[in-house]
């Protein structure tokens, strides 16, 4: 899969920061804009907020499944999406009438880019940041259009421009708790674990809802936590919704959903993405990890079905790919063929118009159609982009497939030295023992990746 939170290229959406069950352990997980109320809960979910997560985990009885639609009712995803769509179609209609008008143009920027987020539409996530970069043009005395741009700048990875617009609205007086969220997420994917991991607990203690339990909860996953402690970090996050809007929902069961993969729990994981389509049957993300992880259980008669729905959805060259390789296995050879080449296509084309955002994911579709040295180029640009975690050990094992071991022990070593724990940290370090003939050591390291995941050396 790749970043823990993204589905496809647009992983970089909904993801935080590096790296697997599609790009981290987490390209890690903030709600979608719009679509989850970070705020409010009953009495009973506020006192459960209150207390650490090691008290959570062992005061309450863990649930251990996704709330239902009769348990946490939500509008319907044709209505919720109706509405959106209308929104936006009255908001341009707005701007273009007085293209001054900074609010009306700073809520179309925003529902460009939870629209652009759900369908996994670079595009659209370009669009909303071309908004903002208007709203800077029209106040640039105001913190609103900066701390706007940088917000939605980190889901095309664009780092670097989102750090300096998020200076420029600190120093303007932008909201501190705004400033703070993204200021994590930037630390996260330079590889600052320290202050980042210091912001997400505070920011749960300080602000308990939805999103912050989330990011808790993600946090746990990346850190080896316990998890019970995870179970309960995510089930008081869904207590805490809220917002009646069905996206917000489907997003956490997503995201429950890939952190069971992370931990070779496939049922249970197909379990969430089920219930995530159930309430937005149009989710890209939600169909394509469930469509990864049935393959991953050998169930291609249902994956292959769910891509054939996915590839109408998206033009996402991975789920192209994926497909592609579920006709191959099936016999259909000429689909097949033809879906890879479109796959080609569409990333060399994402990769001139959106490289920051690319680096990853088509790094990962190289090194599936056997050209690791394209793999390996665009990994050293991601990590320069990103030294953090995930970006290390991918590039450790595409160096190591490259045949570079001395290299690729440089970078595994830097990743283990970080406080992040996953499988694929510990199975590439003991593939990389393995090159070097330190077979005890090896032995160990593989032993400590599959008892984090039991499924870890067939993906």
């Amino acid at each position: 899969m790749g970043e823990l939170v993204r589905s496809g290229t647009v992983g970089v959406l909904l993801l935080m920061s590096g790296g697997s069950c599609k790009s981290s352990t987490t390209d890690t997980t903030t709600a979608p804009d719009a679509a989850m109320n970070d705020g409010g809960s009953d009495g009973g979910s506020a006192r459960a907020v209150d207390a650490s997560v090691a008290d959570l985990g062992g005061a309450r009885r863990l649930r251990r499944r996704p709330k239902t639609q009769a348990e946490l009712s939500t509008t319907g995803a044709d209505i919720y999406l109706g509405n959106l769509d209308a929104r936006i179609k009255e908001l341009e209609r707005l701007v273009k009438k007085s293209p001054t008008n900074a609010s009306n143009l700073t809520m179309l920027s925003g529902s460009h880019h939870t629209r652009g987020r759900y369908r996994g539409d670079l595009d659209e996530l370009a669009l909303g940041i071309d908004q903002a970069t208007e709203l800077t043009k029209l106040s640039p005395e105001l913190p609103d259009g900066w701390l706007s741009r940088a917000e939605q700048e980190q889901s095309l990875h664009r780092f670097k421009e989102a750090r300096a617009d998020l200076e420029r609205a600190r120093k303007l007086g932008g909201a501190p708790e705004r400033i703070a969220a993204v200021a994590t997420e930037l630390d996260w994917n330079d590889g600052k674990y320290e202050p980042a991991i210091a912001a997400i607990k505070k920011a749960r203690r300080d602000y308990p809802s939805t999103g912050t339990w989330m990011r808790e909860a993600q946090l746990l996953q990346d850190t080896g936590g316990a998890q019970d402690d995870i179970d309960a970090a995510y089930e008081a996050a869904e207590d805490l919704v809220s917002d009646t809007g069905p996206l917000g929902v489907a997003h956490l069961d997503l995201q429950r959903g890939i952190q069971r993969v992370q931990v070779g729990r496939l049922d249970e994981a197909c379990a969430f993405f089920r219930e995530a389509i159930a309430r937005m049957p149009t989710y890209v993300a939600g169909t394509e990890h469930l469509a990864e992880t049935l393959h991953m259980m050998g169930k291609d008669a249902e994956a292959t079905k769910l891509y054939e729905e996915v590839v109408k959805l998206s033009e996402d060259p991975e789920f192209a790919q994926a497909l592609s390789e579920l006709y191959e296995l099936g016999g259909k050879k000429e689909e097949a063929r033809a879906l890879a080449e479109k796959a080609h296509a569409g990333y060399e084309v994402l990769v001139k118009k959106y490289p920051e955002a690319m680096y990853w994911h088509a790094s990962e579709f190289y090194m599936k159609t056997h050209e690791p040295k394209k793999a390996l180029e665009l990994l050293k640009k991601n990590v320069e982009l990103r030294p953090n975690s995930t970006s290390y050990v991918a590039l450790a094992d595409a160096q190591l497939t490259n045949g570079l071991v001395a290299e690729a022990k440089k970078s595994i070593d830097k990743a283990l030295a970080m406080p992040l724990v996953n499988a694929k940290l510990y199975w590439v370090a003991g593939e990389i023992a393995e090159k070097q003939g330190d077979a005890p050591k090896a032995k160990d390291l593989k032993a400590k990746a599959t008892q984090l995941n039991p499924h870890i050396a067939s993906e």
